[in-house]
């Protein structure tokens, strides 16, 4: 059972109508594919491949910030050149190596069966996003990645467009994610902020960011609607 890490004035009787979900390290372990396909870049350019375990931090915040935090600080010059050669190579093998984590297939099945409304809020860039998810999930109504535009989690924005879309209140939705950025979001959104532990972040980092409940297993997200 998911529990509250603090007292947040959210009802354990209120049903939540919709859940945003972020993608990687919450929906799927997207890790190895996000490295293989950096370092590669990297290789191409001189510079140092970066260990996997160090993608755990490096994720998160969009794809430019993850090669500049893969770069060194003194080459910051060759983010953008490292950038577009990255998004070439992630899109040929983003579905190599990354996998669902167990039993979320089917509680998303299950939430959209009860008829919770479902989306997927991550700064993964968007055609890729819908790769993965339209390749692992069914059930979700929207699937919002990074675009052109410069509004990334966590601004809210996209959140509020999304509740606005599926006309629920921020009250009547959760947000689940596995970083400080999530409960961010859902924090600066107005919506119950939900930390998986499974995912690339520590629990600790959630709660310090104001996670309201942190959950164990994916089967305890279906908890929070019963």
């Amino acid at each position: 059972m998911p529990i509250d890490s603090k007292n947040t004035g959210y009802g354990c009787k209120m049903r939540y109508k919709a859940a945003i979900f972020d993608l990687d390290g919450t929906l799927v372990d997207s890790l190895g594919d996000l490295a293989d396909a950096t370092n590669y870049v990297l290789e191409i350019f001189g510079q140092p491949r970066r260990d996997l375990q160090a993608f755990r931090k490096m994720v998160g915040e969009g794809t430019r910030t993850l090669i500049s935090r893969a770069l060194e600080p003194d080459k910051q010059y060759l983010v953008d050149k490292v950038l577009e050669k990255m998004r070439e190579k992630y899109a040929q093998i983003c579905l190599n190596k990354v996998r669902p984590y167990k039993g979320l297939p089917q509680i998303v099945a299950e939430l959209s069966q009860k008829g919770v409304k479902l989306a997927v809020l991550t700064n993964k860039d968007q055609n890729t996003a819908e790769r993965i998810v339209g390749h692992f999930f069914d059930g979700f109504g929207i699937v919002t990645g990074a675009t052109d535009s410069a509004i990334v989690k966590p601004d809210p924005s996209h959140a509020l467009q999304i509740i606005d879309k599926f006309k629920v209140k921020p009250t009547e939705t959760v947000f689940i994610g596995d970083s400080n950025i999530d409960m961010q979001t859902a924090k600066a959104a107005g919506i119950k902020a939900v930390g998986v532990s499974w995912g690339f972040r520590s629990t600790e980092e959630l709660r310090q960011n104001g996670a309201d409940t942190i959950v164990d297993e994916p089967r305890d997200i279906i908890d929070l609607f019963n």
